[in-house]
């Protein structure tokens, strides 16, 4: 039997902007996401028995063709031709619901562990097809780093990394994404990011210049009451920048000094318990 181990790390969005209607109702983003190191522990191995077992440390969530890192495995073995059973195993730290595509982030570890395991079986094209029939941060999430994400998210252009200490608060209130993308048909007066300032300093990898034009519009669409008083927090320990991440609900901060971040992040838990402090990470973290 084979073996595959991979981190699947969480994302955050430096800006994220709403900037249309496609012709298939979908709505058009502008975002930059970058790969941040917290990460779900993803181990794959070949079995005797046929079809596909998934055991996950989060008996909240199913373990069936309804969980994202399941369906990778589906997906990747009916493209490839592969036979033999496999056992997916997901010991879970990024908070459900949060806006860090931690369900992306499973899905994308399994397809590179299956790419592992099944070398050459599949092109990195196909790979990044079953990617965005999974889910729109996927093809993302398979990539890692930082990257420009256009259209559904599937349209990427690679950037330099940011280099930050990072604090994400993921506070009890969950939101629903389909419901922001409503609002967003009625809103009026809806702020957005300055897109090209921002490309222009990113691409550059100024990314203290370029924050300066970025937001995240999901903010006045979803409601997440602590939202503000995160921020607030996280601004006053120190964070040059603060966001929600996402459709939300988790919200983060970037700093330069380790120290400040980590006493920025001792001081959100006591209010906050899903905090967490990490690092920016260059491509998937592995």
């Amino acid at each position: 039997m084979m073996r595959g181990e991979q981190k699947a790390c969480a994302k955050i969005n430096l800006t994220l902007d709403i900037t249309g209607e496609l012709p298939d109702r979908y709505h058009s983003i502008f975002t930059v996401m970058q790969t941040v190191g917290l990460w779900d522990d993803v181990v794959v191995e070949t079995t005797e028995a046929e079809g596909i077992s998934l055991t996950c440390s989060d008996n909240t969530l199913p373990c069936d063709g309804r969980n994202t890192a399941y369906l990778a495995a589906e997906l990747f073995l009916r493209a490839a031709g592969v036979e033999s059973g496999v056992a997916v195993t997901v010991q879970k730290r990024i908070p459900a619901q949060a806006g860090l595509a931690g369900g992306s982030a499973d899905a994308a570890a399994v397809l590179r562990a299956l790419d592992g395991l099944f070398p050459g079986r599949l092109s990195r094209r196909q790979l990044l097809d079953i990617a965005f029939c999974i889910g729109a941060d996927v093809p993302f999430c398979l990539a890692g780093g930082a990257r420009l994400c256009q259209n559904k998210g599937e349209v990427m252009a690679e950037l330099p990394g940011l280099d930050a200490w990072v604090v994400l608060v993921k506070p009890e209130e969950n939101v629903s994404t389909k419901a922001a993308y409503d609002r967003f048909a009625q809103a009026k007066d809806l702020f957005h990011p300055d897109n090209g300032r921002f490309l222009f300093y990113a691409a550059a990898g100024e990314y203290r210049k370029a924050l300066a034009y970025a937001c995240n519009t999901f903010e006045a669409l979803c409601e997440v009451p602590s939202g503000e008083a995160i921020k607030a927090a996280l601004y006053a320990g120190g964070a040059y920048y603060a966001a929600m991440s996402g459709s939300g609900s988790a919200f983060f901060g970037l700093f330069e000094e380790e120290s400040r971040a980590a006493a920025a992040a001792e001081a959100l838990k006591a209010s906050f318990p899903q905090t967490f402090l990490c690092h920016t990470v260059d491509g998937t973290g592995e």
